[in-house]
């Protein structure tokens, strides 16, 4: 029976990692894999970030399925072309999955576009590009296959007439548009839609020549931020997003107090938050905002049909942001937190 239920949660671990891309439950954390109109998208000129999610160690245990990137972005020229600039960003992101050490190892450079709609410059729409490689690889000695399953367990001594290599290479392109404004000195509303995988690359790791295209992936977003008296903020967030087969959709909301006594200044912003990942998981979350730093944590509760076995328990998830706020004094603006 543990057999049978080991073999059972290989192949739900199995579709669910190859139908998608990974994904991050704290996606406003994640600009660079969410929508290449993003790069250098923000009040500073400079911010470095990263992410790390781990998920279902109960189940996969000593496998590993994590994702942890890093990536950095900077805003030029911007105050030069009438509040127009250019964004300029670079991400290195490495997933692992699985007991065959699946990994996927993304390199990107993304360039963005940002143009001014107004006089006061509140107003922006945004154009991005982004382009690179990943690397996929697997370990084939740590997998087994269904000739190999002896009625009692695998063996992995029996030949599996798989051919297969152990790396692959190849090129990636995607493109997003974007579109965001300040509405009052502490409400912004953010808009976009990403683009990616538009080549759709080879991804095969058989030695024969094989095709196994990469499903092209668009990721629909858009964020708010609503201030309250300074005091109160409310920060809702969805995400969709469809590659092939696979539709996700998460959405929720923050709510944050700021807990500076200066009633007309932004000091630090401490929120909670509860988001759902639609028929997958709730996403209880908990961070902070200040000028120059975002940190979030949160956790996935999983409500599919991983429940059982999982005993409930998801992806941790953890995320820091750091943004240089320094502006020219032509384009300084009251600052706003947000996602």
């Amino acid at each position: 029976m543990k057999i049978f239920t080991s073999i059972v949660l290989f192949i739900i671990l199995s579709i669910n990692v190859n139908a998608q891309d990974w994904h991050f439950s704290q996606f406003y954390y994640a600009p660079l894999t969410q929508d290449p109109a993003l790069t250098g998208n923000m009040g500073g000129t400079a911010r470095v970030g990263i992410n790390y999610r781990s998920q279902w160690g109960s189940i996969s245990a000593p496998s590993v399925y994590s994702t942890p990137d890093i990536f950095a972005d900077f805003q030029l020229m911007r105050g030069r072309f009438r509040g127009n600039s250019l964004g300029l960003g670079v991400l290195i992101l490495n997933d692992v999955a699985g007991d065959g050490n699946l990994s996927t190892m993304h390199v990107q450079g993304s360039i963005a576009y940002h143009q001014s709609l107004d006089g006061t410059n509140n107003y922006h729409i945004s154009f991005g590009l982004q382009g690179g490689f990943t690397q996929k690889g697997i370990d084939p000695s740590k997998l087994f296959f269904g000739n190999q399953f002896t009625g009692k367990g695998f063996d992995n001594q029996i030949i599996s007439n798989e051919n297969l290599i152990s790396t692959t290479i190849y090129g990636d392109i995607g493109m997003g548009v974007a579109f965001n404004g300040q509405l009052n000195k502490y409400s912004q509303i953010s808009f976009g839609l990403g683009a990616f995988h538009l080549n759709k690359p080879n991804e095969s790791l058989k030695q024969k020549l094989t095709l196994n295209e990469v499903y092209s992936k668009k990721v629909a977003h858009a964020s708010a931020t609503f201030g309250f008296n300074n005091k109160v903020y409310m920060f809702p967030a969805v995400e969709y997003a469809f590659q092939g087969p696979s539709k996700e959709f998460v959405g929720g909301a923050a709510f944050g107090l700021n807990f500076t006594e200066n009633k007309r200044k932004v000091g630090t912003v401490i929120y909670l938050g509860a988001f759902a990942r639609y028929n997958e998981s709730l996403i209880p979350t908990i961070g902070m905002i200040t000028k120059s730093l975002k940190a979030g944590v949160s956790y996935d509760i999983t409500t599919s049909t991983l429940n059982k076995p999982t005993n409930g328990q998801g992806g941790f998830e953890i995320a820091i942001i750091y943004n240089n706020l320094v502006q020219s004094k032509k384009m300084r603006k009251t600052y706003c937190p947000k996602f």
